[in-house]
C-alpha cells in the first residue's frame, strides 16, 4: 500500500475527455428560506459580468434557469424582498452538464429602511445552519481541483488547518492529535461504515481510495470541534456528505478515464413532464492495466482491484414532499504473494502470503415534507448498511507449503432511522429536534498462532446485535442580524451495555462588521468503541477465557473553541482558531507498567483488559489564508501548533502518537485559458506539506 500511496501522489492528475460544441450552459436551481427549507417566490438571481445581462425570477416552487451563459466563471446574486442578499463567487459554467444550484437565504430582523446589508460571501458557509464553528463546508470543485485530492473529499481535507494522515497510502483523518477513529462518517443525515476500498484494518475510518465519487457528491460539510446537538457519536471529527440531484431537466452522459479508475455517469429526467431525476455513477480499477502496462503497482503482490458505484434517484410528490433514493456500494480484494525460493528471503515477510477481500454497501430513503404554514418541514431516513471484511495470513514451511498463521472475517449489518423536525417560529428563533436509532448487527472471528502458547487460538468468535439511540435538540436564536447563537442538547444511550452519556452544546457568532466576525463553542461529545473490542476474549488458559470489555462505557471528551474570521479583501480570507479539548472515560490498560490507551489506536482489535480510566488532552492554534478562486488562481496556506497527550491515570502526561506537534500546507493553483473564445483551460495546481514527525510506541 506504500507503493500505490506513492505511485497515487505521482499520478495524481487525472484526465478526462468530454464532447461537446456548443459555447454556452444553462444555470438551474431552487431558491429556499434557509431555516424552513419553504421555496421562495420572486426572488432574483444575477449573474454578475455577462452582457447583455442574464437574470432570472423563481418560480412558485422557487425554481429558476437562466440560458445561455457563456463558459467560463462567474458571481451569481440573489436578492428577495426581506431577506439579506447573498452573492456566490465564480460559478464554473462548463461543457457537458448544467450547473445546478441550490440557493438558501436568511431572513432579516433588522426593519429594511434602516438596515445596510452587505451581499454576504457564500463560499465557505457551512450547509447546516446549526453549525457555528470549526465548520468547513467544501465543494465538488474543490475535490477536484486540490493537487493530490484524487477526487477524495477525505484526502482533501488534509489540506484543512489541523488536520493530517497516518501515512500517504491511507486516507485516514487525524484531527487535532486525535486518533482516526474518533471520526464519524454521515450521508444524507445517517451514520455510514467506513466509506473507503482498502480498509486500514477493524475500527478505521480510512483507506486507501474512497468510494465517493465527486461525481456525485453536492457541497457538504467537514467539522472538526464543538459540533452542534445534531452530531453525535464523533469525537475528533464529522463528514457530513450531500448528494446531489440528477438534472431534472435535460439528459447527460459522462465518461472518464483516470489513474484510479474508468467511470461511466448517468443523470436526467425520468421523463419531461415529472421533476423528479436520476443519478448514477459507476467506477471501475484500472491498477490492473497499468500493472499490465509496466508500470509496477505492488511486488510479489494481487494487483489491487476494486468497483463501486453511487446513486441518487430523486421523486418529487405533490403535496408530499420528497422522496430520494440513494446508495453506494463496492468490493475490493488484495494481497502480496509469498517468495517460493528461499534464496531470495532477505526479509521474514517474504515467507507470509496474505489476501483481503471488502465488501460494503449503505443505501437509504428519505423523505422530507414541508407542512403549508411554510415554517416547518419533516425529514425522516431509513438506512440499511453491510460491512463484510476478511483478511487471511499464510506462511511457508521448509517444504513451501503454505502453514495457516491468522484468519478474520467482520461481518456487521446496521439498521438506522432519523428523523428529525424543524420550526421556524419567527426571523429569531428557529428549533430541531429529532432523533437517531442505529440497530447494530455483528458476525465477526478471528483466529491466530499464538506464540506464547504455542497453539491457534481464537481471539473471537461471536455474533449478536445492539442498539444505539441518540436523541438531540437545536434551539439558534438570532439576537440581532449581528449576532447568532445556537443552544442544544444531545444524549447518547449504547443499550448494548447500557452506557450514555449526557451533551450539552453551545456555540455564538457575532457579526461586529460586515468583514469581521468572532464565535464561540463549547460542549460534551463521546463515542462508542468497535464492536470488537467489546467482544474480545481474554485468555485464562489454553482452554478458558473471559470478556471482560462488554461493559465498556463511553469514550467522553469536552470541547472548547474560539475563533476569528477577516474577509479582509475580494475573494480573501483569514481564519484564526484556538481550541482545547480534555478527553476523559478513555479506555486504557490498568495493569502496572502499561501505555496502551485507546487514544493512540486507529485500526485494528486488541485483546487487552479495558477499564475507563484514562485522560487525555489536546490544544493548539490553527490559522488559514485562503484566496478563492477568481481572476485564474487560488491558494490556500494553512499552519497548526498543537500538542496532542495522554495520561494513564498515573499524573504522567505522555505524548500521543498522533502528536506531530506542527503542519504547515501550502496549496495552489492556475488556469491557463486558451482558444478563441476562451473556453478551454488546464489547470496547473500543487501541494506542499511539511509536519513534524509521529512518536512511535511499541505496546
Amino acid at each position: 500500500m506504500k507503493k500505490l500511496g506513492i505511485f497515487l501522489i505521482i499520478f495524481s492528475t487525472l484526465c478526462s475527455a468530454r464532447l461537446y460544441s456548443q459555447f454556452s450552459q444553462s444555470i438551474i436551481g431552487q431558491v429556499a428560506d434557509k431555516e424552513s427549507k419553504s421555496p421562495l417566490q420572486g426572488a432574483v438571481i444575477v449573474v454578475v459580468g455577462t452582457d447583455p445581462p442574464l437574470s432570472s425570477t423563481s418560480d412558485l416552487d422557487g425554481k429558476f434557469s437562466i440560458k445561455d451563459v457563456k463558459y467560463g466563471k462567474y458571481d451569481v446574486q440573489i436578492t428577495y424582498v426581506g431577506y439579506e442578499p447573498v452573492t456566490i463567487p465564480q460559478v464554473t459554467i462548463a461543457a457537458g452538464k448544467e450547473t445546478n444550484l441550490t440557493i438558501e437565504l436568511e431572513e432579516t430582523i433588522t426593519n429594511l429602511k434602516e438596515a445596510n446589508i452587505t451581499a454576504k460571501n457564500e463560499k465557505d458557509k457551512p450547509i447546516n445552519d446549526m453549525s457555528t464553528v470549526s465548520v468547513r463546508a467544501f465543494s465538488v470543485e474543490e475535490t477536484q481541483r486540490y493537487a493530490a485530492s484524487f477526487n477524495d473529499p477525505a484526502r482533501m481535507s488534509l489540506s484543512f488547518a489541523g488536520v493530517s494522515t497516518s501515512n500517504d497510502a491511507s486516507n485516514e483523518i487525524i484531527v487535532r492529535g486525535n486518533s482516526s477513529r474518533g471520526l464519524s462518517w454521515r450521508i444524507e443525515g445517517v451514520e455510514i461504515p467506513n466509506p473507503n476500498h482498502f480498509s486500514s484494518g477493524e475500527g478505521s475510518t480510512g483507506g486507501g481510495i474512497s468510494i465517493l465519487s465527486s461525481q456525485v457528491l453536492d457541497n457538504s460539510d467537514f467539522l472538526t470541534g464543538a459540533f452542534s446537538a445534531d452530531y453525535g457519536n464523533a469525537l475528533s471529527g464529522v463528514f457530513d456528505i450531500k448528494f446531489r440531484k440528477g438534472n431534472y431537466k435535460k439528459r447527460h452522459y459522462a465518461f472518464q478515464f483516470g489513474v484510479l479508475g474508468a467511470q461511466v455517469m448517468l443523470e436526467g429526467p425520468f421523463s419531461k413532464k415529472y421533476d423528479g431525476s436520476y443519478l448514477i455513477n459507476y467506477r471501475y480499477s484500472t491498477l490492473q492495466l497499468f500493472n499490465l502496462m509496466g508500470l509496477p503497482i505492488v511486488d510479489n503482490g494481487q494487483v489491487p482491484v476494486f468497483q463501486d458505484m453511487s446513486f441518487n434517484f430523486n421523486f418529487p410528490i405533490k403535496k408530499g414532499g420528497v422522496i430520494s433514493f440513494w446508495g453506494i456500494g463496492g468490493n475490493n480484494t488484495a494481497g502480496e504473494i509469498a517468495v517460493k525460493d528461499s534464496l531470495q528471503w532477505s526479509e521474514r515477510r517474504q515467507r507470509f502470503q496474505d489476501n483481503r477481500i471488502s465488501w460494503i454497501a449503505a443505501t437509504g430513503i428519505t423523505h422530507t415534507y414541508g407542512f403549508k404554514n411554510n415554517k416547518t418541514y419533516l425529514k425522516n431516513v431509513v438506512s440499511f448498511s453491510y460491512e463484510d471484511n476478511a483478511y487471511g495470513l499464510d506462511s511457508l514451511d521448509n517444504n513451501y507449503q503454505l502453514q495457516k498463521a491468522y484468519n478474520e472475517r467482520y461481518m456487521y449489518y446496521s439498521v438506522r432511522f432519523h428523523s428529525f423536525v424543524n420550526h421556524k417560529f419567527n426571523a429569531r428563533h428557529t428549533l430541531r429536534a429529532g432523533a437517531y436509532y442505529s440497530h447494530l448487527f455483528f458476525d465477526i472471528f478471528s483466529e491466530g498462532l499464538r506464540f506464547d502458547i504455542n497453539q491457534v487460538a481464537t481471539f473471537f468468535d461471536d455474533e449478536g446485535s445492539g442498539g444505539l439511540l441518540q436523541v438531540y435538540a437545536n434551539w439558534k436564536y438570532r439576537i440581532t442580524d449581528k449576532i447568532e447563537m445556537v443552544t442544544g442538547l444531545h444524549s447518547m444511550v449504547f443499550l448494548f451495555n447500557g452506557s450514555y452519556n449526557i451533551e450539552p452544546r453551545w456555540a455564538i457568532k457575532y457579526r461586529f462588521h460586515p468583514k469581521h466576525v468572532i464565535s464561540l463553542g463549547t460542549g460534551i461529545h463521546s463515542r462508542i468503541e468497535p464492536i470488537s473490542t467489546y467482544m474480545s476474549r481474554v485468555l485464562i488458559d489454553s482452554l478458558n477465557y473471559n470478556q471482560p470489555n462488554k461493559h465498556l462505557g463511553l469514550s467522553k471528551s469536552v470541547h472548547a473553541v474560539a475563533g476569528y474570521d477577516w474577509n479582509f479583501y475580494k475573494d480573501f480570507r483569514l481564519k484564526a482558531e484556538g481550541y482545547f479539548q480534555y478527553l476523559y472515560n478513555v479506555p486504557i490498560v490498568a495493569d502496572s507498567g502499561s501505555v496502551l490507551s485507546a487514544l493512540n489506536l486507529s485500526s485494528g482489535y486488541t485483546d487487552a483488559k479495558f477499564f475507563n480510566l484514562g485522560l487525555g488532552r489536546n490544544y493548539g492554534l490553527e490559522l488559514t489564508i485562503e484566496k478563492f478562486l477568481s481572476k485564474n488562481y487560488f491558494f490556500l496556506f494553512t499552519a497548526s501548533v498543537f500538542n496532542s497527550e495522554y495520561s494513564m491515570n498515573d499524573g504522567i502526561w505522555r505524548s500521543t502518537r498522533f502528536n506531530g506537534n506542527y503542519m504547515l500546507n501550502l496549496l495552489g493553483g492556475y488556469e491557463i485559458k486558451f482558444g478563441k473564445k476562451k473556453v478551454h483551460s488546464v489547470s496547473i495546481n500543487t501541494r506542499i506539506i511539511w509536519r513534524g514527525g509521529k512518536p512511535v510506541y511499541s505496546y
